[in-house]
């Protein structure tokens, strides 16, 4: 009896600490011991490729310094890991002979419910000078002067906007420089997030004094480099936006199609989060380079057996944060993987549902089948009914048949249908468990149902 309380207590304590450890709204730092590689096993991404865009030729090599400046798309499925991957980047990036490099976190700094370009206009300049502030870097007033006058003229001069900007100015009245332009920028920042009585009177000066603003901030950024390289913090300024992948279809396509000649009047580099449906857009490679991080790919489209190296690979991100112990057996964390499609969040969720359904005890295989019905179900209120038809169709069809089009943009955002390597598409594993789907695939493919 004391051994089996003894055993109840030890489950509960690896339960408590597994819950603690599935947090997935947070990416995980490059220092994180929960971090797994999983570059190897995602096909056709190859992060050399990226860094050499950056002018970056050898792997542990400086970057090259040349007027180019580079805008990157680093795009693909929500909860795939392009944070994670992001933070990496960025860590590997900021070095004296690479980059100065700027992270923002649209999520946490903006409503990316209704983002606009000119937000993150203002965004990037506070980060900026955030940046410079904490590395110790002193820019001259003459360089920062620019901005101010925008401001001054733009904001503090213009009937509909004049008393919060003399409200801005009075919360900064003993700063100057820097941080006075910080506090500005900051205060500007809020509105926006906030939703105040200013948001669209300041995005309406921004966006019909955009070229103006870009000026001041290009004065800005040009001499920023100088100073940062002769400080040795970096050779040119490299601003990382995250969180842009969460825009909705109109949304993406207002921010990085209809209103991207905003973003090439600031003359500096810059990678942004982009989400998957985007990068079917034949019109951002005018103004963009892209990289898609593809799914994990746990096997063959339209093969039983799974393939070593990726299951490997998830097993191990499996039990960095989850003990083996709380399982019935190895088959059942192969089950939740197989059943994952190798998207990672959603692999999290499948671990979080066993251990709830489990309930403090071993997650069994019934269990780990309960989670996968839960997470099916969470797909089938995204799905409309004549989707699983299409859905059929890409599954069973050959892997160069990826038809694009609304309803295929609209369920590779909703992760209804995944995209991987070389350019392949197959509906989520946890959708094809569904009746509907299941319906569809005997009609069409009658020797292929379950």
């Amino acid at each position: 009896m004391q051994n089996e309380e003894r055993d109840r207590g030890k489950l509960k304590d690896l339960s408590s600490k597994a819950i603690a450890n599935l947090g997935f709204d947070e990416p995980l730092g490059p220092e994180d011991k929960r971090l797994v590689q999983l570059n190897d096993v995602r096909g056709d991404f190859k992060e050399y490729n990226l860094l050499w865009q950056l002018g970056i030729r050898e792997p542990d090599g400086p970057a090259e310094t040349t007027l180019e400046r580079h805008r990157l798309l680093f795009g693909g499925h929500q909860g795939c890991g392009k944070s994670t991957e992001l933070l990496q980047l960025a860590q590997k990036l900021h070095r004296p002979d690479r980059y100065f490099v700027v992270f923002l976190d649209a999520l946490k700094e903006l409503d990316i419910h209704n983002l606009r370009y000119s937000d993150i206009s203002l965004a990037q300049a506070r980060a900026l000078l955030l940046q410079l502030q904490n590395s110790g870097t002193d820019v001259p007033n003459v360089f920062l002067t620019p901005l101010e006058t925008w401001f001054d003229e733009r904001l503090r001069k213009r009937e509909t906007t004049k008393d919060f900007a003399l409200q801005i100015t009075a919360s900064a009245k003993a700063k100057s420089g820097v941080p006075l332009l910080f506090e500005l920028f900051a205060q500007l920042q809020s509105a926006i997030k906030t939703n105040s009585t200013y948001k669209e009177e300041v995005r309406t000066v921004v966006r019909n004094t955009f070229s103006e603003f870009a000026e001041a901030f290009n004065t800005l950024i040009n001499h920023a480099e100088d100073r940062i390289s002769e400080a040795h913090l970096g050779k040119r300024v490299l601003f990382i936006v995250d969180g842009t992948d969460r825009l909705r279809s109109d949304d993406a396509e207002d921010f990085f199609i209809n209103d991207v000649y905003q973003p090439q009047l600031i003359n500096t580099n810059i990678i942004y989060c982009a989400p998957i449906i985007l990068l079917t857009e034949r019109s951002v490679r005018h103004s963009f380079e892209s990289f898609r991080l593809p799914m994990i790919k746990v096997k063959e489209k339209g093969v039983h057996e799974t393939l070593v190296q990726p299951m490997e690979k998830l097993r191990e991100l499996v039990t960095n944060r989850v003990s083996p112990e709380l399982f019935e057996d190895q088959l059942t964390i192969d089950y939740l993987i197989e059943y994952s499609g190798g998207h990672v969040r959603d692999l999290i969720r499948l671990l979080m549902y066993a251990l709830r359904e489990a309930q403090g005890q071993l997650i069994t295989r019934e269990m780990a089948g309960e989670a996968i019905r839960q997470l099916a179900t969470d797909y089938r209120r995204l799905i409309e009914q004549d989707d699983y038809q299409l859905l059929v169709e890409i599954d069973c069809a050959p892997n160069d048949f990826a038809p694009i089009s609304d309803k295929t943009r609209r369920m590779l955002y909703d992760l209804v249908l995944l995209e991987y390597n070389s350019y392949w598409w197959q509906s989520h594993p946890a959708v094809q468990t569904l009746p509907g789907y299941q319906r569809a695939l005997a009609q069409s493919y009658p020797e292929r149902a379950c």
